[in-house]
């Protein structure tokens, strides 16, 4: 029986193998995914070193094993791509190519956060009051109508869902935009992260002294958002170095929330089926982090730019492969008659 299994086996590998050479093989990347997979690995390097060098630790095993299957996953789309099949491959590096880049940045902002600099709260208060907006106005409407907060709670939330299913989507949809949109969602997580230390903050329910529990449903499965200012204390102080305590993240300005909302709404219009929710429900987003998310409006607008400075970068960048691509094509061979100077 075992026998009999080893030879399945084993044949099943010499016709993957025959398979493999009758197929023309192809670039494993994707033209307009080079830079990304570029940025990824430099940012994966230099992740691994800060992380070998300094007392930092990943106490659950978990974070290892979900890092190490979506790299896998990305792996088998280059391999796919390899082998001809371009869908497939486009398909899985949808599955796996943005949740690279997000585990990183989480990463990354942990870190950066134990050598952010002070408190900026005062100075983001003053940019909002500049603009005529004062956050305890919304905490006060929210207040007078508790109906709302539920709903802020679950648009707030559908970021993850967004964040999983839009690359699918593209991939369904609209393929040839998908490496524009992961493009420009890398450049963000890279300018969020690189802000971020630069204005670090606690956010507005611990500077205006609003207690856990006045706002309900809000921070009831995780309440970060009193405890922001206190974690990146901690990092500073030396007091925290797992970063699985407090993965999700630190970052207040800019919103991400808010970044990933445009992006969204931006990757969306392309979608007729789409366009309309996804413009609706992320106009939803961007409204709901003043008080689910707890971000100043200077933190929205930051976001905002954030996202619509990497969304001209990417389309940038697709525009300048696209006419190489085409210089390339219409290039004549080089044992053509043009070479040989006839």
């Amino acid at each position: 029986m075992v026998m009999r299994g080893v030879d399945l086996i084993t044949a099943a590998i010499a016709r993957i193998n025959e398979h493999a050479r009758a197929v023309k093989q192809q670039d494993a990347l994707h033209p307009m995914s080079r830079t990304v997979y570029l940025i990824l690995f430099v940012w994966c390097m230099a992740w691994i070193s800060v992380f070998a060098l300094s007392d930092f630790i990943v106490g659950q095993s978990a974070l290892y094993s979900s890092f190490g299957s979506i790299c896998l996953i990305a792996g088998c789309g280059a391999l796919a791509r390899r082998y001809g099949h371009a869908r497939i491959a486009l398909f899985l590096e949808a599955c796996s190519v943005p949740a690279i880049a997000a585990a990183l940045s989480g990463g990354t902002i942990i870190m950066l956060a134990s050598i952010s600099s002070h408190f900026v709260d005062p100075q983001l208060i003053g940019i909002d009051a500049a603009l005529g907006f004062d956050w305890r106005a919304i905490f006060r409407f929210y207040l007078a109508y508790p109906g709302i907060v539920p709903l802020s709670e679950a648009v707030y939330s559908s970021f993850q869902p967004q964040f999983l299913l839009l690359p699918v989507a593209l991939c369904v949809w609209r393929p040839e935009l998908l490496w524009t949109y992961i493009t420009a969602y890398v450049f963000s997580l890279l300018l969020a992260a690189a802000i971020f230390p630069f204005a670090a903050a606690e956010g507005p329910y611990v500077y205006y002294g609003i207690p856990q529990g006045v706002m309900p449903s809000v921070g009831d499965d995780w309440p970060w958002q009193w405890y922001q200012g206190k974690w990146i204390s901690q990092l500073q102080n030396g007091e925290i170095r797992d970063l699985s305590r407090i993965w999700p993240g630190l970052i207040q300005f800019p919103s991400f929330h808010s970044a990933a909302a445009v992006l969204f709404i931006w990757a969306t219009h392309g979608i007729r089926l789409l366009r309309w929710p996804g413009l609706l429900l992320n106009i939803g987003v961007i409204l709901s982090t003043f008080i689910s998310g707890a971000h100043y409006l200077s933190d929205v607008l930051a976001g905002c730019s954030v996202a619509i400075l990497s969304i001209w970068a990417a389309n940038r960048m697709t525009a300048l492969r696209i006419r190489q691509t085409k210089h390339q094509l219409n290039q004549p061979p080089k044992s053509s008659p043009a070479y040989l100077g006839a």
